[in-house]
């Protein structure tokens, strides 16, 4: 038996409150990565350029999230029964790889500056990087109020990890400004560029991991299982396979055998089984196969072989076909 999916008019719909904040955020975002590069080209700070490509993940991700929050209004269509759910993971991936080569670049750049040191303009730096920091801050506390939506969450610890990176180019900004100690741009550029490497890798491998239908990250495949188990009805449960829709959906499919019972029966028991999914592991599509204990399997087709027709082949030592 299949979970029952209900019409998308039946549906409540997303708020449309996050909207405004989400496209505020990626305003202020675009803004200062645009007058970042600036700023990094006339101070000839790679620190500059480094926070504002960290900055230009913020846009791509803010725009990812506003983008996720619209399309998911809308209608699921007979060729596209999960409506545009993968577009995120797709473009995600796409936005980490390039995000991946831009960072590789500044660590090169980086590494040729520790070698033959360039003159770096310390206010510039601390100017703009303080810049950075407001904005991304002020950004994170717009979104603070949606932290059960899990896309938004997302996009706030984005904003939150940004500040954090525009402190330490202004740093940098001071010493080089104090000290006239050139090697402080080069070095925290490498640093914010394998920090922002780091977080693209994880991107990049959770969107491959939801591409090839692995078990989502965060989700136990023993401890589902024995859930299922858990239900005094449930003899046994096989083919059992968990994946990942896009970033919050999650998906089950499993034959669960139980004993002798009734229709009515074994609908109170799928009822329970899905609630148990939705509340304890976030599984919101979940199609249980329903199967008589002691039917014989082959592959993902299950089929019951008939007490007598086992018993006679049985007697004679064969195996049924």
């Amino acid at each position: 038996m299949s979970r029952h999916d209900p019409d998308a008019e039946s549906l409540p719909a997303i708020g449309a409150a996050p909207d405004r904040r989400l496209i505020i955020s990626l305003a202020l975002n675009l803004v200062i990565t645009l007058l970042q590069v600036v700023a990094g080209i006339i101070a000839n700070s790679l620190g500059l350029l480094s926070d504002a490509a960290h900055n230009l993940s913020d846009v791509v991700a803010l725009g990812l999230s506003l983008w996720a929050v619209r399309l998911g209004r809308r209608q699921r269509t007979p060729a596209l029964t999960y409506a545009y759910k993968r577009a995120e993971i797709l473009v995600a991936l796409f936005n980490s790889a390039v995000l991946v080569a831009i960072s590789i670049y500044i660590v090169v750049e980086a590494i040729r500056r520790l070698v033959n040191p360039e003159p770096v303009e310390g206010l510039w730096v601390i100017g703009f990087a303080a810049g950075g920091l407001l904005i991304n801050a002020f950004a994170a506390l717009l979104l603070r109020s949606h932290g059960q939506d899990l896309n938004l969450r997302a996009a706030f610890l984005h904003l939150v990890g940004d500040a954090a990176t525009s402190f330490g180019v202004m740093l940098s900004g001071v010493v080089v400004y104090v000290s006239d100690w050139s090697y402080a741009d080069p070095l925290v550029s490498i640093l914010v560029s394998l920090w922002i490497t780091r977080q693209a890798v994880r991107i990049i491998r959770a969107t491959v991991n939801v591409l090839m239908e692995g078990t989502p990250e965060g989700i136990e495949f023993k401890e589902v299982d024995a859930s299922l188990r858990g239900f005094a009805q449930v003899q046994g449960v096989h083919d059992l396979h968990i994946w990942a829709i896009s970033s919050t959906d999650l998906a089950l499919s499993a034959h669960v055998e139980v004993a002798d019972t009734t229709l009515e029966e074994s609908a109170a028991l799928l009822t329970g089984l899905k609630q148990m999914l939705a509340q304890n592991f976030g599984i919101g599509h979940a199609t249980l196969e329903v199967e008589p204990a002691g039917a014989e399997c082959t592959g993902s087709t299950c089929i019951l072989v008939p007490k007598t027709l086992k018993q006679s082949d049985e007697a004679h030592g064969g195996h049924t076909h």
